[in-house]
């Protein structure tokens, strides 16, 4: 995915009543010793995971790719292990 269709995708959820939230992480299986961001859009029952990933050598080169007015939140301990931080 490239930076451009993260931020159409995050748009397109956001408008449609969606809450999106990017999941970074450094330990996806299929792309070892990369950043790794997959968005999912919240919901009352959990939540929905979008698709397409956002991949980078390194995690600053991948937070430049993240759409544009997101927070940094820190991991939470509800956050899945391999989190390193969440975006929203």
């Amino acid at each position: 995915m490239t930076p451009a269709e993260a931020t159409a995708l995050h748009a397109s959820a956001s408008a449609n009543d969606g809450y999106v939230m990017w999941f970074v992480t450094l330990s996806d299986p299929a792309h070892p010793g990369q950043a790794v961001a997959v968005a999912k859009k919240a919901t009352y029952s959990g939540g929905e995971q979008l698709p397409g990933k956002l991949v980078a050598d390194t995690l600053d080169e991948l937070r430049a790719m993240l759409p544009a007015g997101l927070t940094w939140h820190d991991r939470t301990p509800f956050d899945l292990p391999n989190t390193v931080e969440v975006w929203e």
